[in-house]
């Protein structure tokens, strides 16, 4: 009878020298692949900053004009309630109807500013203010979402004067006169020197107090719409290190 020699079943025993290659090679495998997502996520990370900077330097001069706009507004504002508070003191007030019911009813709209902080609310809400690198960048970022909010804030106390000062409005003008003088949502000036509705001293006083809280509220408005413009204009500028052009 033939004799078979049978293979040995066991595998050999490997060598410290193997196991150690093949743990190096897991080890290399994994750390390059740790590295090649973190660049990966380094790079998308550095896509959305910029993304993100390019859309607020858009908010940021949509603001400026805006800013620009109500200041200008503001100041213009500030000389009609000068002149208006002139003629109603003046000996001439009957000879310029025209002109006193024309600046009294166009002190009297809101001067309102409504901001585009589509980026700046994206950054706060997604968590995404982690993406930015520069300190100075994401604190200037917040630095002027504190003080335009502030800005909008306080312009509460301009609503209560204004609600003042119509009040007083409606005791010495004539209601048809205000009626007639609105064309097209456009103040437009009367015609036929129209005379004021009561001529009373102390009415007349009364309306004129509270025309230059309105006139001193309008000019804390504009200054601080002034600060708010500046802080816009530094952060655009600080913004260009993005090369976002």
């Amino acid at each position: 009878m033939d004799v078979h020699h049978h293979s040995d079943l066991h595998q050999r025993k490997k060598k410290f020298k193997e196991y150690f290659l093949e743990f190096l090679m897991i080890f290399l495998a994994v750390t390059l692949g740790f590295f090649a997502e973190q660049i990966r996520e380094s790079f998308s990370d550095r896509s959305r900053e910029k993304e993100y900077m390019k859309l607020m330097v858009e908010d940021l001069r949509s603001d400026t004009v805006l800013l620009s706009s109500n200041i200008r507004l503001r100041q213009q504002r500030i000389k009609m309630i000068d002149s208006l508070i002139f003629l109603l003191t003046s000996p001439f007030i009957k000879e310029n109807g025209n002109t006193i019911y024309f600046f009294a009813r166009s002190i009297s709209p809101p001067l309102n500013l409504f901001p585009n902080d589509r980026t700046i609310q994206q950054l706060k809400s997604s968590g995404s203010l982690r993406l930015i690198r520069d300190l100075k960048v994401s604190d200037g970022i917040m630095a002027y979402d504190q003080k335009m909010r502030g800005f909008l804030f306080d312009q509460t106390d301009e609503v209560q004067i204004r609600a003042e000062c119509r009040l007083r409005a409606d005791k010495i003008f004539n209601g048809k006169v205000f009626n007639e003088m609105l064309k097209n949502n456009t103040i437009i000036k009367p015609v036929n020197n129209p005379s004021l509705f009561n001529n009373d001293a102390d009415l007349i006083n009364d309306f004129i107090v509270e025309t230059q809280y309105m006139k001193n509220a309008n000019r804390i408005e504009a200054n601080r719409a002034e600060e708010l413009l500046d802080q816009a204009t530094r952060l655009i500028e600080l913004l260009k290190q993005y090369n976002l052009e």
